[in-house]
């Protein structure tokens, strides 16, 4: 004996069939959003690790002043000796060191959370031409620079960060 259902009870059936999602749409779902964390982490964490950069710089103007003002009241000296007194700098969860050299160059080393070892140092050289593509660093403690015009700049060789962490005024184009 056969059943027939009228045109009500069928619409009952496919409404409670078609509800929901398959496995295949949920996966696909998935994949997508596999993709976008793969893209989307990598660069989260190199705009974190640039804005740590900046933290760096910022922090370091304080060493940028005390060789100015050494410069200028002492002239070509041992900015590291000059400087000793006038510049003090407490790590931070981002910057491990700012030290001053001899030559006036303000050294910054970053924590392992920033960069990794050996990938972590920036320098920010006295310059009279710090808008040029590769400046000319000017060594504070001998008479040749005795001309500084109180420059800086980030572009230097010495700096072994990672190019994407640089941040664009601190890149050297190629």
């Amino acid at each position: 004996m056969r059943m027939r259902m009228n045109d009500s009870q069928i619409t009952q059936v496919d409404q409670q069939h078609e509800s929901g999602f398959t496995l295949i749409e949920v996966m696909v779902v998935v994949a997508i959003i596999g993709i976008l964390v793969a893209v989307a982490v990598p660069q989260y964490q190199d705009y974190i690790a640039r804005s740590r950069i900046v933290e760096g710089m910022n922090l370091s103007s304080s060493a940028k002043l005390a060789v100015t003002e050494a410069f200028a009241s002492k002239g070509t000296v041992a900015m590291d000796e000059a400087t000793q007194g006038s510049f003090t700098f407490v790590p931070t969860r981002s910057v491990k060191l700012i030290e001053i050299t001899p030559s006036g160059t303000i050294v910054i080393d970053f924590q392992n959370n920033v960069a990794p070892d050996n990938k972590n140092t920036l320098h920010l050289i006295p310059t009279n031409n710090p808008d040029a593509n590769i400046p000319k660093p000017i060594d504070l403690s001998k008479p040749e620079g005795s001309t500084w015009a109180g420059g800086w700049s980030c572009r230097s060789a010495e700096t072994n960060l990672l190019p994407q962490l640089l941040p664009s005024e601190c890149r050297i184009s190629k």
